[in-house]
């Protein structure tokens, strides 16, 4: 109930009218960089004008800056606001009553409502955080690794057999599952969505995975013979500067030095940066294809063929981590006719994926789902610096949602 002063009086009047004001801020700017988010994941940071925003904000150009200073400022208020919901679902979840099953199942039912309700916001941390100053960044990785080891506490407590660092690769397996929503536009009801992003997470998180071996990851970037064309040098210099500070972020002239080769020499070999993007993917969709048209032409059944399908997208993940990032991530920055081509080229892959597992589990309701959430497994733990997981138990743990999810 309000006390007297808020009813009446010229100062209670003041602070509600404060108060309203304030929320009014808050909603329009939860409101533009909630726009924001979905305009950054569908075209990118750079692809973005800040009047772009404003129009679909409803509001002028000028007026953006009465509650932005820039577009980066939009970007880090999107992504807090996004680390914010992400340490609710683990905070919520842990304060659930009940037993640790209980808290398990509540964890990954509000990571994948989360996911489902912001689907442009996961695209946003996975591709475009590398936009955000240090600061923002390191929130948005802290709200993550605390998610991940609620979820592995959780399942620890479950699965008591399990080592620790197995039950938190099963924990970021199980919520970059849900987060391959993110990667489709499959046409799909809230409800079934949630409900087949939770059934992959609880797929992976029942998993028993082979032990990793001790061996040391193969590079990001395979390394080029110092006899190699310059054409080859360019591309290959090209591959991690392009994963690490973005396309629009490196000039022809920085690849021109990292491959040691005069800047006027470049553009002998590639008209622009865009061209030289174009050469990147297609040395991938080619890479990609031989190896899994090999997997899948010396198969005998549509289960071998899926086996042969997952491990040679495997090995062709762990061994080319920048090219997977680039190819995974740069896409519209490709000349126009490029961009559909290959676009093609990866529906086509995708399309086998989803043929294969089709004819393995014939009652599969959503197999593009489900082949989404394993491509995203497998991808998410071969491309950091440091994979977080070995090959062959990427490869089992992609087969167990494909087969069971």
């Amino acid at each position: 109930m309000a006390s007297p002063g808020t009813r009446s009086g010229r100062s209670g009047n003041s602070r509600t009218g404060a108060g309203s004001s304030r929320l009014r801020t808050d909603d329009r700017r939860a409101q533009i960089s909630a726009i924001a988010a979905e305009l950054f994941s569908e075209r990118g940071y750079h692809g973005v004008g800040l009047g772009e925003i404003a129009s679909a904000a409803g509001i002028t150009g000028p007026a953006i800056y009465r509650h932005f200073p820039n577009k980066q400022g939009i970007l880090a208020h999107a992504a807090r606001e996004f680390a914010a919901a992400l340490s609710s679902c683990a905070q919520e979840a842990d304060a659930e009553p009940g037993s640790d099953e209980a808290k398990l199942d509540s964890a990954v039912r509000a990571v994948a409502a989360l996911v489902v309700r912001r689907r442009g916001s996961i695209r946003l941390y996975q591709w475009e955080a590398r936009h955000l100053d240090d600061e923002d960044r390191a929130q948005l990785t802290s709200s993550l690794r605390t998610l991940i080891a609620v979820v592995a506490h959780r399942l620890g407590a479950v699965r008591p057999e399990l080592p620790e660092a197995t039950a938190g690769l099963l924990a970021s397996a199980a919520l970059s599952g849900i987060a391959s929503w993110s990667t489709h536009r499959v046409a799909l009801s809230d409800r079934a969505a949630e409900e087949t992003l939770r059934s992959a997470a609880s797929v992976v998180l029942a998993a028993d995975p082979p032990p990793a071996p001790d061996t040391t990851a193969a590079p990001g970037s395979p390394p080029v013979s110092a006899l190699a064309a310059r054409r080859e040098k360019l591309l290959a210099a090209s591959v991690p500067l392009f994963r690490k500070q973005g396309f629009h972020a490196v000039s022809m002239e920085e690849i021109g030095t990292a491959a040691g080769i005069n800047a006027s020499s470049v553009y002998r070999h590639f008209s622009g940066k865009a061209d030289l993007l174009a050469a990147v993917y297609y040395r991938a969709a080619d890479r990609l294809a031989v190896a899994t048209g090999r997997a899948v032409d010396d198969a005998g059944d549509a289960a071998t063929a899926l086996r042969g399908l997952v491990g040679a997208y495997v090995d062709f993940a762990f061994g080319n981590r920048d090219l997977l990032a680039i190819y995974l991530s740069e896409y519209r920055n490709l000349p126009t006719d490029d961009r559909h081509a290959l676009r093609r080229a990866q529906r086509d892959h995708i399309r086998q994926w989803v043929t294969l597992t089709g004819q393995v589990r014939p009652d599969a309701r959503h197999p593009q789902v489900t082949v989404q959430a394993a491509l995203n497994v497998i991808n998410d733990l071969a491309m950091p610096s440091t994979p977080l997981a070995a090959p062959g138990q990427a490869t089992h743990l992609a087969l167990d949602v494909l087969h069971f999810a």
